[in-house]
């Protein structure tokens, strides 16, 4: 009997190249992306729901690798032409994401006006663009180093008793997860909604306070990253900037410069405009995040406390 060649979902790999941040969720993604689409030969800051939904379902067995590739090579296809021709823009002006928080509004209203079709494509393999996109927790799986070629992964790492003192500040608790506007993946179990964070110990999820739940989530987040870099290869890895939210608060110059390397362009005028609206550089108080620890351990167990102690730990020996 002769084999049977079976058909799978296909989409081509990007044409422009991507700059992915990545990181949890307060990270400062939205500060690195600003730094980086303030340069010059760059485009504005994006964000693709699509392609971090596809990275979710695939976590919790919902979607195949295939399907979860698929979408995600559409989805910047889609958003990479989209920029040509002006379509699915963001106008809304104090959005990180809209054409006037860009240094030049003006080429994307101009876009507006561009026909569409193939001339669109041959513009985008002459021109060599360079598209920023948000990625929450793009290290969950491995899906985006299949799934594209000609790209940058920065990776976002920030304190953990930080991190999980502003999800709370913010009011990441349970309730946010019935929210009409939540944007992470979100399940159905026994009449509860959870997020995707939770799949596999949903139980335990309901029955730990919210102070508690948050720090266990932390945890369950780095062992997604732990397997996935488990899973990619030497060059791959090599493929992975890691960018500490405290050096760019401290220090936006040396990140700066770092990242004019990387990517090899330039910073503009706009780009010290971003300094300024994000008031770079920054004081880092430690007193703070000492506080912000105390808060924390009066709300939960001792072992808790110490899970995020040796989050902590691991933290600060990152390289």
């Amino acid at each position: 009997m002769k084999n049977k060649i079976k058909s799978y979902p296909f989409a081509q790999k990007n044409i422009s190249k991507i700059v992915f941040v990545s990181g949890n969720t307060r990270s400062g993604k939205a500060v690195m992306l600003k730094i980086i689409a303030s340069l010059k030969g760059v485009e504005k800051v994006n964000f693709s729901p699509l392609m971090e939904q596809a990275n979710f379902l695939t976590l919790t067995n919902n979607i195949s690798k295939d399907a979860a590739i698929y979408f995600q090579r559409r989805a910047f296809s889609i958003l990479d032409y989209n920029l040509r021709i002006g379509r699915e823009i963001n106008f809304r002006k104090k959005d990180f994401t809209s054409i006037y928080e860009y240094r030049n509004p003006k080429k994307y209203l101009k876009n507006l006006k561009s026909q569409e079709g193939d001339k669109v494509i041959a513009k985008l393999k002459k021109e060599k663009s360079v598209v920023p996109i948000m990625i929450h927790h793009g290290l969950s799986t491995p899906n985006l180093f299949s799934a594209f070629d000609n790209f940058v992964f920065f990776e976002m790492i920030r304190n953990p008793v930080s991190i999980v003192y502003s999800w709370l500040k913010k009011g990441y608790d349970e309730k946010f997860y019935y929210s009409y506007r939540v944007g992470c993946l979100t399940l159905k179990y026994k009449n509860k909604i959870v997020p995707y964070y939770a799949h596999g110990w949903e139980k335990k999820y309901l029955q730990l306070n919210k102070y508690e739940k948050v720090i266990e989530i932390f945890l369950r987040l780095e062992k997604f990253k732990e397997k996935t870099l488990k899973k990619l290869n030497i060059k791959d890895k090599k493929k992975i900037i890691y960018i500490r939210l405290e050096d760019l608060y401290i220090n936006p110059l040396l990140i700066l410069n770092k990242i004019e390397k990387i990517l090899k362009k330039r910073k503009t005028n706009y780009t010290n405009k971003i300094f300024k609206q994000e008031k770079l550089p920054r004081t880092i108080d430690l007193y703070n995040t000492q506080y912000q620890k105390e808060m924390i351990k009066k709300k939960v167990s001792s072992i808790y406390f110490k899970k995020l102690l040796q989050l902590e730990n691991k933290y600060f020996k990152i390289k």
